[in-house]
This record gives C-alpha cells, structure tokens and sequence, in this order.
C-alpha cells in the first residue's frame, strides 16, 4: 500500500482553492474546519481523517480521488470536478441523464 503523502495533498488542495478564487478562511468555512487546520492541511503540516478528507473534497467540489492521486491526466474526471463546482444538485442530475443516455448510444454504434 501506498503511503500518502501529505504535501502533494495539500499542494493539490491549495491549488482547487485557488482555482475557485477562495481564501484560506472562505475554503474552510466551505469545508466546516477550522481555518488554522486548514492552514495546516494546505501546507501538509497535518493528517486528516477520511472524514476531514470528505469535508474538504465536499466543500471544494472536487473529487478526493483527485486530491489524493492528481488528476493523472484523466481530462473526463477533470471536467466532470469543474462542471460539478458550478452547477446545482438538480442540474447534475441532469448532466448525468444526458451523460447515461449518450453512452448507450455509443454502446449501440
């Protein structure tokens, strides 16, 4: 098993903060963590729980696979992550519908 290594996760948790144009104490407040913690995780100072791992990749809106492994050059992760960080629950599902629908066609060519 892989160890995890905790700066590369926090450079990658600094970056999609920085993407959304947040500061620190505006991510955390995102995440229900404490903007010291926070800190702390974006400097990879601290471990985090899986549960701290779920608020974070939550409140960001971006995938915790992402966070912990890169994104790997996987541009349909990427650009599902950006599309779910600005469109409401409702209009996800909808992604989703259209999404299910187009591969069974391509499953049908």
């Amino acid at each position: 098993m892989q160890n995890v290594d905790y700066v590369e996760l926090g450079k990658r948790i600094r970056k999609a903060r920085k993407k959304q144009n947040l500061t620190q104490e505006a991510a955390a407040e995102k995440c229900d963590i404490t903007a010291a913690y926070y800190g702390n995780i974006e400097r990879g100072d601290k471990k985090m729980s899986v549960e701290t791992l779920a608020k974070v990749s939550k409140g960001l809106k971006i995938s915790a696979d992402i966070l912990l492994f890169g994104d790997s050059g996987d541009e349909l992760a990427i650009h599902l992550d950006e599309i779910h960080r600005v469109v409401d629950e409702k209009q996800m599902e909808k992604y989703l519908t259209v999404m299910k629908a187009v591969a069974g066609i391509i499953d049908k060519l």
